[in-house]
């Protein structure tokens, strides 16, 4: 064994210094793919779950709402007893799921906090330079594969005559920001998104060394509200 580390000791010695140089950052590329691969992967199957859990209350939602809708239809002439409790208890219902959501969305970072407080932590970190911030347009996702792809339709339940139209319940609200600095810099500060006080979701993370020990963090967080409001920057 030590024989080993000695020939590959001489190898390394006889090596130019670009040689060397261009050895350590290959070396340095693996270790950083295994950082994000064991770190990142349980993060996103529990994002999955969460979404997947929204997206099943948001469809349950849109089928009590055409319930509603057939069953006023369909007894628009003097409905009798049986029929005013059914359609109650679909209304109980509804507002039951739709109070999950409110319970699901709290914790989460309101939306017209997220670049600001992306900023606080950017700036508690000196070595780190911020590149760019940009919000990104708002989405109601539908299902949970589509919400992590970036492509979620929007679902408009139906409604009944005369009560208020039921909006999208869901709204996906991103931010994708740009940050340069070492790589010991950009993991303490994906450590600090992960233990600031309020949720977010993990959109996507590409990390490239420029030269080492410099590199690029290109990231896209969101959170999940019920509202729609968004500001674009």
């Amino acid at each position: 064994m030590k024989k080993n580390w000695q020939n590959i000791s001489t190898r390394i010695d006889a090596l130019t210094l670009r040689e060397r140089a261009m050895l350590f950052a290959g070396a340095a590329g693996v270790l950083i793919f295994m950082v994000f691969f064991f770190a990142l992967n349980p993060n996103y199957a529990r994002q999955r779950n969460m979404l997947q859990e929204m997206a099943q209350q948001q469809d349950k939602i849109a089928v009590v709402e055409v319930e509603i809708a057939q069953t006023i239809e369909a007894h628009t002439i003097d409905p009798d007893a049986a029929d005013r409790a059914r359609l109650a208890k679909i209304r109980t219902d509804a507002q039951s799921l739709s109070a999950s959501l409110t319970d699901m969305q709290a914790g989460m970072v309101a939306p017209e906090r997220m670049t600001a407080m992306l900023e606080q932590i950017v700036r508690a970190h000196r070595g780190l330079r911020l590149k760019s911030l940009r919000t990104l347009g708002e989405r109601a996702p539908d299902t949970a594969a589509a919400v992590l792809a970036g492509a979620a339709t929007p679902v408009a339940p139906a409604a009944a005559p005369g009560d208020p139209v039921i909006a999208e319940l869901l709204h996906r609200h991103g931010v994708e920001l740009v940050v340069q600095g070492s790589y010991g810099d950009l993991v303490s500060y994906m450590a600090a998104l992960e233990n600031m006080q309020g949720r977010i979701f993990w959109g996507s993370a590409e990390l490239k060394v420029d030269s080492w020990p410099d590199a690029t963090l290109s990231l896209t967080v969101y959170t999940i509200n019920l509202d729609k409001k968004w500001l674009k920057l």
